[in-house]
């Protein structure tokens, strides 16, 4: 709760009126389009999700990239049309995730970046697997404005973090996290908050009493225990723990498996915000991680008109009247 609270502050000061009230804008408008079945957009996006790389040097099972599985281009991040986007929307976001797929701090002008967007008065937030936490880097993170970062972890032993980890090297997380943690403390530093996030599996939740004393000892700044996205959920699968608690799904009889909330016809992620992937492509939220619903590119067009256009308002529609008929949806736990 006390990180919660410390990057809340974080957050706050980067608030301006014009962004406090494009969030009303964006809340009323989400709401009045329930009530009359028809999208409505009264405001500009929030929050963002930029994609730095699709690279990564791991081999996670249900990952596409780590799969190497992706059916749209791969590639980097450029810093020219990065800037080019955070120069259009400065004036109303409030929360950047420099991340969708790959590991950011594969891209070699990643920080650059974080610096850029702090620079305009953007909280920023990354995720990465933590192997790239090396003595320079960790200097340049804390210099770099950096607020949130969430390093993903799932196991605490060598032999469990690799069954879902695939390639990665828990010896090396745990030597760049204490680097970071002791540099931070070193320099006085608040930020960046350090987030470990543990995907529960059936493989690993035998590990969480001790899970929470190692992140204590680790002195991470917050544990979040994260349920795990399954592609072909419907047949079950070794990922999915035994306690239902942890799962985004449950038993129907048969071997078969469904997800555990009711789909709503709504979901704020549409009014809130958007994902850009590395080549400038605007796509609804972080479920489509193919890029198969295109609403613009900003190569080509500005966020504003792609955020207004006829493919966004389309999208919003088939949401209201029937989200079950979108297949990103589908897998889908807000």
């Amino acid at each position: 709760m006390q990180n919660k609270w410390i990057t809340g502050l974080a957050f706050f000061r980067y608030l301006t009126f014009q962004k406090v009230m494009n969030y009303l804008l964006l809340r009323s408008s989400f709401y009045f389009s329930q009530v009359i079945r028809k999208p409505l957009m009264w405001g500009r996006p929030t929050t963002l999700s930029i994609e730095p790389t699709t690279s990564c040097n791991l081999r996670c099972p249900e990952c596409p990239s780590g799969l190497r599985s992706f059916s749209r281009p791969t590639g980097m991040l450029q810093e020219r049309l990065f800037e080019t986007v955070i120069d259009q929307v400065k004036g109303h976001l409030s929360w950047l995730h420099l991340y969708f797929q790959g590991e950011p701090f594969l891209n070699p002008r990643f920080l650059e970046m974080v610096r850029y967007a702090d620079s305009k008065g953007i909280f920023t937030s990354t995720s990465t697997n933590a192997h790239y936490l090396e003595k320079k880097q960790v200097k340049e993170i804390l210099k770099s404005g950096l607020k949130q970062l969430i390093v993903s972890m799932d196991g605490i032993t060598q032999e469990v973090y690799e069954q879902y980890r695939i390639g990665g090297n828990l010896a090396k997380v745990e030597q760049g996290l204490q680097l970071l943690i002791s540099e931070r403390k070193k320099d006085d530093f608040q930020y960046p908050r350090i987030v470990l996030q543990f995907l529960v599996t059936g493989q690993n939740e035998h590990q969480l009493p001790a899970l929470k004393n190692w992140a204590k000892t680790m002195e991470v700044d917050e544990l979040q225990l994260k349920t795990t996205q399954i592609y072909d959920f419907e047949n079950g699968s070794d990922l999915i723990p035994k306690d239902l608690g942890y799962s985004r799904y449950v038993p129907v009889g048969n071997g078969k498996w469904k997800l555990k909330k009711q789909l709503e016809n709504k979901c704020w992620r549409m009014w809130e915000g958007a994902v850009v992937t590395w080549d400038g492509k605007v796509v609804p939220c972080c479920f489509d991680k193919d890029a198969s619903h295109v609403m613009g590119e900003l190569k080509t067009q500005s966020m504003s008109s792609i955020w207004n256009s006829w493919p966004y308002f389309n999208f919003r529609k088939q949401l209201l009247a029937d989200r079950r008929e979108i297949e990103i949806c589908r897998n889908c736990t807000e």
